[in-house]
Protein backbone atom coordinates (compact mmCIF):
# COMPACT_ATOMS: atom_id res chain seq x y z
CA UNK A 1 0.00 0.00 0.00
CA UNK A 2 1.32 3.43 -0.70
CA UNK A 3 2.16 5.71 2.23
CA UNK A 4 1.69 9.24 2.40
CA UNK A 5 4.07 11.70 4.21
CA UNK A 6 7.55 10.24 3.82
CA UNK A 7 8.88 13.48 4.37
CA UNK A 8 7.78 14.03 7.58
CA UNK A 9 9.38 11.74 9.64
CA UNK A 10 13.20 12.99 8.96
CA UNK A 11 12.17 16.63 9.13
CA UNK A 12 10.91 15.81 12.83
CA UNK A 13 13.35 13.59 14.06
CA UNK A 14 16.30 16.16 13.02
CA UNK A 15 14.09 18.77 14.66
CA UNK A 16 13.92 16.22 17.30
CA UNK A 17 17.37 15.65 17.41
CA UNK A 18 18.56 19.10 17.90
CA UNK A 19 16.28 20.20 20.50
CA UNK A 20 17.11 17.05 22.56
CA UNK A 21 20.93 17.71 22.16
CA UNK A 22 20.25 21.44 22.71
CA UNK A 23 17.66 21.17 25.64
CA UNK A 24 18.15 17.99 27.05
CA UNK A 25 18.23 18.12 31.15
CA UNK A 26 16.67 21.43 31.26
CA UNK A 27 14.34 21.94 34.32
CA UNK A 28 10.75 20.79 33.61
CA UNK A 29 8.58 24.33 34.40
CA UNK A 30 5.14 22.85 34.63
CA UNK A 31 3.51 26.53 35.80
CA UNK A 32 4.44 26.97 31.75
CA UNK A 33 4.11 30.84 32.07
CA UNK A 34 3.17 32.49 28.98
CA UNK A 35 5.49 33.58 26.52
CA UNK A 36 4.25 35.35 23.18
CA UNK A 37 6.83 37.86 21.94
CA UNK A 38 5.77 37.02 18.27
CA UNK A 39 2.27 37.99 18.69
CA UNK A 40 1.71 40.14 16.29
CA UNK A 41 1.83 36.79 13.60
CA UNK A 42 0.78 34.92 15.94
CA UNK A 43 -2.87 36.80 15.41
CA UNK A 44 -2.35 36.84 11.56
CA UNK A 45 -2.31 33.49 11.97
CA UNK A 46 -4.86 33.22 14.09
CA UNK A 47 -7.19 35.22 11.96
CA UNK A 48 -6.01 33.18 9.22
CA UNK A 49 -7.57 30.12 10.90
CA UNK A 50 -10.27 31.99 12.37
CA UNK A 51 -11.39 32.61 8.33
CA UNK A 52 -11.35 29.05 7.87
CA UNK A 53 -12.46 27.23 11.15
CA UNK A 54 -15.08 29.76 12.01
CA UNK A 55 -17.77 28.51 9.33
CA UNK A 56 -17.54 25.42 10.12
CA UNK A 57 -17.32 25.86 14.10
CA UNK A 58 -20.64 27.99 14.02
CA UNK A 59 -22.46 25.06 12.23
CA UNK A 60 -21.06 22.56 14.65
CA UNK A 61 -22.16 25.06 17.67
CA UNK A 62 -25.44 24.98 16.12
CA UNK A 63 -25.23 20.81 15.92
CA UNK A 64 -27.40 18.56 18.21
CA UNK A 65 -25.15 17.67 21.55
CA UNK A 66 -25.32 13.95 21.34
CA UNK A 67 -24.04 14.34 17.81
CA UNK A 68 -21.42 16.78 18.59
CA UNK A 69 -20.58 13.91 21.09
CA UNK A 70 -20.10 11.30 18.84
CA UNK A 71 -17.65 13.55 16.90
CA UNK A 72 -15.47 13.85 19.79
CA UNK A 73 -15.66 10.05 20.63
CA UNK A 74 -14.74 9.58 17.15
CA UNK A 75 -11.83 12.11 16.92
CA UNK A 76 -10.70 10.97 20.85
CA UNK A 77 -10.52 6.59 19.62
CA UNK A 78 -8.64 7.42 16.45
CA UNK A 79 -5.69 9.44 19.15
CA UNK A 80 -6.06 6.69 21.48
CA UNK A 81 -2.73 4.43 19.72
CA UNK A 82 -0.71 7.82 19.88
CA UNK A 83 -1.55 8.32 23.34
CA UNK A 84 -0.71 4.69 24.05
CA UNK A 85 2.84 5.24 22.59
CA UNK A 86 3.45 8.70 24.25
CA UNK A 87 2.29 7.31 27.78
CA UNK A 88 5.04 4.86 27.66
CA UNK A 89 7.44 6.73 26.33
CA UNK A 90 6.76 8.73 29.35
CA UNK A 91 7.10 5.87 31.81
CA UNK A 92 3.10 6.16 32.60
CA UNK A 93 2.05 2.42 32.29
CA UNK A 94 -1.42 2.84 34.19
CA UNK A 95 -2.22 5.80 32.11
CA UNK A 96 -0.63 3.12 29.07
CA UNK A 97 -3.02 0.24 30.17
CA UNK A 98 -6.25 2.14 30.55
CA UNK A 99 -5.48 4.00 27.13
CA UNK A 100 -5.28 0.17 25.70
CA UNK A 101 -7.87 -1.08 26.90
CA UNK A 102 -10.13 2.13 26.12
CA UNK A 103 -9.03 1.49 22.49
CA UNK A 104 -10.16 -2.08 22.51
CA UNK A 105 -13.28 -1.55 24.19
CA UNK A 106 -14.51 1.59 22.15
CA UNK A 107 -12.90 0.13 18.89
CA UNK A 108 -15.34 -2.97 19.26
CA UNK A 109 -18.23 -2.22 21.71
CA UNK A 110 -18.44 1.48 20.84
CA UNK A 111 -18.84 0.57 17.28
CA UNK A 112 -15.08 1.72 16.16
CA UNK A 113 -15.51 4.61 18.54
CA UNK A 114 -18.73 6.56 18.30
CA UNK A 115 -19.56 5.45 22.02
CA UNK A 116 -17.14 5.95 24.95
CA UNK A 117 -18.37 2.79 26.61
CA UNK A 118 -15.17 2.67 28.07
CA UNK A 119 -15.45 5.88 29.59
CA UNK A 120 -18.89 4.97 31.27
CA UNK A 121 -17.52 1.52 32.37
CA UNK A 122 -14.95 3.71 34.77
CA UNK A 123 -12.03 4.09 32.31
CA UNK A 124 -11.17 7.41 32.04
CA UNK A 125 -9.50 9.36 28.77
CA UNK A 126 -5.81 9.32 29.76
CA UNK A 127 -3.58 12.64 28.46
CA UNK A 128 -0.75 11.58 25.91
CA UNK A 129 1.07 13.02 23.53
CA UNK A 130 4.71 13.86 22.14
CA UNK A 131 4.74 17.62 22.99
CA UNK A 132 4.33 16.20 26.48
CA UNK A 133 6.29 13.76 26.33
CA UNK A 134 8.96 15.85 25.54
CA UNK A 135 8.27 17.87 28.91
CA UNK A 136 8.76 14.88 30.74
CA UNK A 137 12.53 14.80 29.14
CA UNK A 138 13.25 17.92 30.28
CA UNK A 139 13.01 19.78 26.91
CA UNK A 140 11.81 23.65 27.77
CA UNK A 141 8.60 25.11 26.20
CA UNK A 142 9.60 27.47 24.07
CA UNK A 143 7.45 30.29 22.78
CA UNK A 144 3.60 30.35 22.21
CA UNK A 145 2.80 29.79 18.54
CA UNK A 146 -0.38 29.69 16.60
CA UNK A 147 -0.17 26.83 13.87
CA UNK A 148 -2.23 27.30 10.73
CA UNK A 149 -5.26 24.76 10.70
CA UNK A 150 -4.03 23.23 14.21
CA UNK A 151 -3.91 26.13 16.18
CA UNK A 152 -2.21 27.40 19.72
CA UNK A 153 1.04 25.93 21.11
CA UNK A 154 4.21 25.99 22.03
CA UNK A 155 7.25 25.49 20.36
CA UNK A 156 7.81 22.35 21.73
CA UNK A 157 4.37 21.34 21.06
CA UNK A 158 4.44 22.60 17.74
CA UNK A 159 7.48 19.94 17.34
CA UNK A 160 5.77 17.39 19.34
CA UNK A 161 2.08 17.48 16.92
CA UNK A 162 4.42 17.02 13.68
CA UNK A 163 6.17 14.01 15.14
CA UNK A 164 2.82 12.60 16.38
CA UNK A 165 1.44 12.90 12.91
CA UNK A 166 4.04 11.21 11.47
CA UNK A 167 4.37 8.47 14.13
CA UNK A 168 1.21 7.97 13.95
CA UNK A 169 0.07 4.46 14.55
CA UNK A 170 -3.22 4.98 12.54
CA UNK A 171 -1.48 6.08 9.78
CA UNK A 172 1.66 3.52 9.48
CA UNK A 173 -1.22 0.86 9.42
CA UNK A 174 -3.39 2.50 7.27
CA UNK A 175 -1.42 4.45 5.08
CA UNK A 176 -2.83 7.66 3.16
CA UNK A 177 -6.26 7.40 4.51
CA UNK A 178 -4.82 6.40 8.20
CA UNK A 179 -2.57 10.55 7.96
CA UNK A 180 -5.28 11.99 6.28
CA UNK A 181 -7.62 11.03 9.29
CA UNK A 182 -5.19 11.88 11.31
CA UNK A 183 -4.85 15.36 10.03
CA UNK A 184 -8.72 15.59 9.93
CA UNK A 185 -8.70 14.68 13.54
CA UNK A 186 -6.88 17.29 14.01
CA UNK A 187 -8.75 20.24 12.70
CA UNK A 188 -11.96 18.08 13.98
CA UNK A 189 -10.19 18.92 17.23
CA UNK A 190 -9.75 22.24 16.61
CA UNK A 191 -13.05 22.77 14.78
CA UNK A 192 -14.94 21.38 18.04
CA UNK A 193 -12.98 23.91 20.45
CA UNK A 194 -13.89 26.75 18.65
CA UNK A 195 -17.11 25.66 18.43
CA UNK A 196 -17.38 25.01 21.99
CA UNK A 197 -16.04 28.80 22.86
CA UNK A 198 -18.16 30.66 20.09
CA UNK A 199 -20.37 32.04 23.08
CA UNK A 200 -17.07 33.03 24.76
CA UNK A 201 -16.25 34.80 21.31
CA UNK A 202 -19.28 36.41 21.35
CA UNK A 203 -18.53 37.88 24.48
CA UNK A 204 -14.99 38.66 24.29
CA UNK A 205 -13.06 42.09 23.83
CA UNK A 206 -10.03 39.96 22.78
CA UNK A 207 -10.72 36.26 21.77
CA UNK A 208 -7.02 35.44 21.24
CA UNK A 209 -5.91 36.70 24.81
CA UNK A 210 -9.00 34.57 25.96
CA UNK A 211 -8.23 31.35 23.39
CA UNK A 212 -3.95 32.05 24.68
CA UNK A 213 -5.13 31.77 28.13
CA UNK A 214 -7.00 28.89 27.83
CA UNK A 215 -4.41 26.76 25.75
CA UNK A 216 -1.96 27.62 28.62
CA UNK A 217 -4.38 26.37 31.46
CA UNK A 218 -5.20 23.19 30.18
CA UNK A 219 -2.20 22.64 28.91
CA UNK A 220 -0.58 23.19 32.73
CA UNK A 221 -2.88 20.31 33.70
CA UNK A 222 -1.75 18.01 31.12
CA UNK A 223 1.76 18.72 32.16
CA UNK A 224 1.15 18.14 35.71
CA UNK A 225 -0.58 14.84 34.85
CA UNK A 226 2.35 13.74 33.18
CA UNK A 227 4.31 14.23 36.58
CA UNK A 228 1.85 12.26 38.44
CA UNK A 229 0.48 15.64 39.99
CA UNK A 230 -3.20 16.27 40.35
CA UNK A 231 -4.27 17.78 36.64
CA UNK A 232 -5.44 21.10 38.05
CA UNK A 233 -6.08 23.91 35.62
CA UNK A 234 -5.70 26.49 37.91
CA UNK A 235 -2.48 28.45 37.93
CA UNK A 236 -1.17 32.11 38.26
CA UNK A 237 0.75 32.36 35.79
CA UNK A 238 -2.58 33.45 33.79
CA UNK A 239 -1.81 36.66 32.56
CA UNK A 240 0.95 37.88 29.46
CA UNK A 241 4.30 39.28 30.76
CA UNK A 242 4.86 43.01 31.36
CA UNK A 243 5.55 44.15 27.43
CA UNK A 244 3.43 41.82 25.48
CA UNK A 245 0.82 43.95 23.67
Amino acid sequence: MHRAGPGLAPMAALALAALLSACAGAPRDVSLPIDDPNEATNKKVFAFNQAILHPPATVIKALPAPLIDRLRDVDSNLKEPRIFANDILQGRLNAAGITLARFVFNSTFGLGGLFDVAGRGGLPKQTGDFGQTLFVWGVPAGTYAVSPYFGPGTQRDVVGGTVDLAADPVGWSLGFIGWGAGAAAGGLGATVRLGQLKEAEDASIDFYSFLRSDYYQLRRADLREALGMPAVTESPATMSPAGSK
